[in-house]
C-alpha cells in the first residue's frame, strides 16, 4: 500500500478523520448536556449511532428522484474526505502542496450544503422543501463570509497581491506570529467563528435542520439507513475540516518537530473549538430564518470587510 493511499484512507484522512469527527460530535453533545445540567451520552455514542444506521434498511419515498436521493449523501461525504487529505495539519501533515489550494478549499466547503440541497430537493417532502429554500439562501451568505475572510488572509500574506497557498499562509504565521494575536484580524476571526456555527447549523443558526418546531428534521426527514449514516459521517468530517482550517488561518502554532506532540497539540486546539461550539449550542436560542439572514449580513459580513479594509491599509503602510 503506497504512502498516499495510507494518507487518504487511514491517516490523516479516512479512518482517523471519521473516528475523530464522530468522537468530537459526541464530546460536543456531552458538553452541551453538562452546560445544561444533564449527563449526556458516552464519548463513542455517535460511532454506535452510525454503525446502527448502516445496519438498518434504507427507505426511499415513492415520489423521490431515486438517483439524486441516493447520490446526494456521497457528494458531500466525498468532498469532505478529500479535504481532510488535501489540507495541511500544522506540524503533523504537509497536505497536497499547491499555489492555489485556498481557492480549491473555498469551492469544496460548499459541497456539504449542496448535498443537503440536492438530497432534500429530491425527497419530494414539503418539510425538506422548506429546509432546502432556507439552506440555499443562508449558504450564499455564510459562504460569502468565508470567502472574504480567506481573501483577507491572502492579501495580508501576499503583501497586497494575494497569496493563495495554504502552506505559505501557515509559514508566514510561524515566522511572524499567529493571526489570532493580530488586532487587524480580530474582526475576521469573530466572523470566522460565526461562519463555523452557521455552516454547522448550530444555534442560533438551527433553522434548516433539527428545527422541530416547524420543519422537524428538515432536508433529512425522509432519509434512513446508510444514506442517513453518510450524512452523519459528513458532519463529522466537516468538524475536523473546520478545525484544520481554523488552525491554518489563525493559529498554526507547533511544538518542536515531533509529529506525535504536534498531533496532540492539534487535538487540544480542536477541543477548544468544539468547546466554543458546545457553549453556543447550549446557551443560545435559534433565530427565525429571516433573523438569521439579517444577522449574517449585518455582523459577520461587516466584520470580515472591516478586517479586509484594515489589512489593505496595513499593506499600503497607512496604519
Amino acid at each position: 500500500m503506497s504512502a498516499e493511499i495510507i494518507k487518504f484512507f487511514i491517516f490523516p484522512g479516512g479512518v482517523f478523520a471519521v473516528v475523530l469527527g464522530l468522537v468530537l460530535i459526541s464530546i460536543e453533545r456531552i458538553l452541551v448536556a453538562r452546560f445544561q445540567g444533564r449527563v449526556g451520552p458516552v464519548f463513542y455514542q455517535n460511532i454506535i449511532d452510525v454503525i446502527k444506521l448502516f445496519n438498518k434498511e434504507t427507505l426511499i419515498p415513492k415520489d423521490a428522484k431515486d438517483f439524486i436521493f441516493k447520490f446526494a449523501p456521497l457528494f458531500g461525504f466525498s468532498g469532505m474526505l478529500v479535504m481532510v487529505y488535501f489540507l495541511p495539519i500544522p506540524g503533523v501533515y504537509e497536505g497536497v502542496k499547491g499555489d492555489y489550494d485556498l481557492i480549491i478549499l473555498i469551492y469544496f466547503m460548499a459541497l456539504p450544503a449542496i448535498s443537503h440541497i440536492l438530497g432534500g430537493g429530491a425527497s419530494s417532502s414539503p418539510y425538506a422543501a422548506i429546509s432546502v429554500s432556507r439552506e440555499l439562501k443562508l449558504m450564499l451568505v455564510y459562504e460569502f463570509v468565508f470567502i472574504i475572510v480567506a481573501l483577507t488572509l491572502a492579501v495580508y500574506v501576499g503583501g497586497g497581491s494575494g497569496e493563495f497557498s495554504l502552506k505559505k499562509i501557515m509559514d508566514y504565521q510561524l515566522q511572524n506570529g499567529c493571526f489570532l494575536f493580530d488586532w487587524k484580524l480580530w474582526p475576521a476571526f469573530i466572523a470566522f467563528l460565526i461562519f463555523v456555527l452557521a455552516t454547522l447549523e448550530v444555534p442560533p443558526f438551527e433553522v434548516a435542520h433539527h428545527n422541530h418546531a416547524d420543519i422537524m428534521e428538515g432536508y433529512l426527514i425522509e432519509y434512513s439507513g446508510a444514506p442517513l449514516g453518510m450524512f452523519e459521517i459528513t458532519d463529522a468530517l466537516k468538524i475536523v475540516v473546520l478545525s484544520i482550517i481554523f488552525q491554518i488561518f489563525f493559529f498554526p502554532s507547533i511544538i518542536g518537530d515531533d509529529v506525535m506532540i504536534n498531533l496532540f497539540w492539534f487535538l487540544i486546539k480542536t477541543l477548544f473549538l468544539v468547546g466554543f461550539i458546545a457553549l453556543a449550542h447550549a446557551s443560545l436560542a435559534s433565530f427565525r430564518a429571516d433573523q438569521e439572514f439579517k444577522f449574517l449580513i449585518r455582523v459577520p459580513v461587516v466584520l470580515a470587510f472591516v478586517s479586509l479594509i484594515l489589512v489593505i491599509l496595513s499593506v499600503k503602510g497607512l496604519i
